[in-house]
C-alpha cells in the first residue's frame, strides 16, 4: 500500500481479484460461444455442446462478461465501486449458474465460473479487504473534496452525540375512550 514517486503499489491480493475478474469475462465469452453453439465445451470427460443457438443464455453471458470486464478494471486501478459490484456480480453469476442448472444446464458447464465468483466473493467478504480500496479511494480526493468529507464526518458525530444525550421522546399517552351513552329509561318514548 505504499506510494512512492506517484507510483502506487498495488498489493498481490488485488492484483488475484483483478486477474481472476478478468478470467471471469473469459469464462462468460467462451460461455456465450457454447451456448451459440460455435463451439463445445468439455469438462471432467464429459462434452456440453448445443447444436441450435441458445440466445437467451448467449445474451445474459455476454451481459455478466462485460460487468466482469468492468468489476476487473476497477479491481486493477483499485477502485472502492468495484468492492460492492464484485460482490454483487459474484453472488448473480452463483444464482444464475444455480437458476440454469435447475432449467437445463449441466453442472459440468456451471462449474468454472462458480469457482471463479465463489473465491471472489470469499475474499471480498474477508475482513480487511475492502480497506485497501477505501484508503485508495481517499488518497485520490482533492483538497476541497477532503475538507467537506471532514465536515462530514464532524457533522455526524455531532448529531451522534446529540442524539445520545437526549432523552428518547416519550410516546404520547393515549387517548381517553369516549364514554358510552347514558343508557335510556325502557319506560320513555324514543324520540324521533
Amino acid at each position: 500500500m505504499a506510494q512512492g514517486q506517484g507510483q502506487y503499489h498495488r498489493p498481490i491480493g488485488i492484483t488475484l481479484l483483478a486477474i481472476g475478474a478478468g478470467l471471469a469475462a473469459l469464462v462468460e465469452i467462451w460461455r456465450m460461444l457454447v451456448f451459440l453453439g460455435i463451439v463445445s465445451f468439455t469438462f471432467v470427460g464429459k462434452s456440453v455442446s448445443f447444436n441450435e443457438a441458445q440466445w437467451g443464455q448467449a445474451l445474459w453471458a455476454l451481459i455478466l462478461a462485460a460487468i466482469w470486464v468492468w468489476v476487473a478494471m476497477g479491481f486493477w486501478n483499485v477502485r472502492a465501486y468495484a468492492v460492492q459490484f464484485g460482490i454483487f456480480i459474484s453472488m448473480f453469476t452463483l444464482f444464475f449458474g444455480f437458476m440454469a442448472l435447475l432449467f437445463g444446464s449441466s453442472i459440468e458447464a456451471e462449474t468454472v465460473p462458480w469457482l471463479l465468483a465463489g473465491a471472489i466473493f470469499l475474499y471480498l467478504s474477508y475482513p480487511g479487504v475492502q480497506k485497501n480500496f477505501v484508503e485508495h479511494e481517499l488518497s485520490l480526493m482533492t483538497p476541497a473534496q477532503r475538507a467537506a468529507m471532514a465536515q462530514v464526518q464532524a457533522a455526524n458525530a455531532a448529531m451522534m452525540q446529540a442524539s445520545a444525550a437526549s432523552p428518547a421522546p416519550a410516546a404520547p399517552a393515549p387517548a381517553p375512550a369516549a364514554a358510552p351513552p347514558p343508557p335510556t329509561d325502557p319506560g320513555t318514548p324514543a324520540a324521533g
